[in-house]
This record gives C-alpha cells, structure tokens and sequence, in this order.
C-alpha cells in the first residue's frame, strides 16, 4: 500500500477503481478521481487539508510534482 493510499485510509476513503487510465478513491459521499493521462483531479465536493494532503502526495507518487 502506498503512502497515499494510507493517507486516503486513515480519512475513511477507499481505492474503488484503478487502472491504467485512471484512479478512484471514495468515502461514500465524495469521489476524488485521478485521470493519469490528462494529469486532471476530479473533486466531487469541498475538501478538508487531511484530503488535499492525501491528493498531494499521489500527485506526487504519480510524477506529477
């Protein structure tokens, strides 16, 4: 499990998709998707620093920072 991935787990999300194309983390209410080829973060709704400090770091771990 990556760092994100545990950083998405302690928030209570979880990884629902992920592939080649693109990665889905979710909570219930909120969907947080990674696009990999256009480098795009979909955000349903507002988030908290706990969730834009997991989104960081998998940017991070996907080479995008």
């Amino acid at each position: 499990m990556s760092k994100a991935d545990e950083m998405f787990d302690e928030i209570k999300y979880r990884k629902i998709h992920d592939n080649k194309r693109h990665i889905v983390y979710s909570n219930g209410l909120t969907k947080i998707e990674f696009k990999i080829k256009y480098k795009w973060i979909n955000v349903d709704l507002n988030m908290d620093m706990q969730e834009l400090q997991a989104i960081n770091e998998k940017c991070k771990e996907l080479g995008w920072l």
